[in-house]
Order: structure tokens, then C-alpha cells, then sequence
């Protein structure tokens, strides 16, 4: 069960990642935008999975511990793709 569990997470986090890079490329204004938009996102992504995981046990302390983690995470890849995107130079243009 914990190894569906993370690859759940890394399935996730990995698709955001993928998603938020393809769409900023190189620029350095569209990737801090972007890890913007995944912190925003987070709430969403709390409700959802407190949804789904609440259908399979209701009221539970795991359901609202999972959720948690979820939430977390997706939060802290907010955070590090804004610094990934301070940190990056952007594209010259020639």
C-alpha cells in the first residue's frame, strides 16, 4: 500500500513538474508565474483528494493525514519551482 501511495505522489508531482516546465520554458517571468499557480492550485488538490481517499474511509484520522501530505507536497513543489525559477537565466534572444 505505501508503494501505490508514493507512486501516487511522484506520479502527481511529476506530471506538475512536467507541465509547469513545458509551458514557462527558459523564461524566467513564466516559471516563477508558474510555481505561483501550483501554490494557488494546492487548495484544489486538498479538496480532491480529501474526496477521493474520503470515499474509502470517511471521517478517518488517515484520510485527513493523507491529505495533509498531498497538500504539503504539492505546496513545497510550488515553492521550489518559483526558486528554480529566481535562479534561472533566462533565454537570450539573438
Amino acid at each position: 500500500m505505501e508503494v501505490l501511495f508514493i507512486g501516487i505522489i511522484l506520479l502527481i508531482l511529476g506530471l506538475t513538474n512536467l507541465i509547469a516546465f513545458k509551458v514557462a520554458g527558459r523564461n524566467k517571468k513564466r516559471r516563477i508565474i508558474s510555481g505561483v499557480i501550483v501554490i494557488l492550485i494546492t487548495p484544489l488538490i486538498f479538496k480532491i483528494s480529501l474526496d477521493v481517499i474520503g470515499s474509502f474511509d470517511p471521517g478517518g484520522f488517515a484520510t485527513g493525514a493523507i491529505t495533509l501530505i498531498y497538500s504539503t507536497l504539492f505546496f513545497i513543489n510550488g515553492i521550489i519551482i518559483i526558486l528554480i525559477g529566481i535562479t534561472t537565466n533566462s533565454a537570450k534572444k539573438a
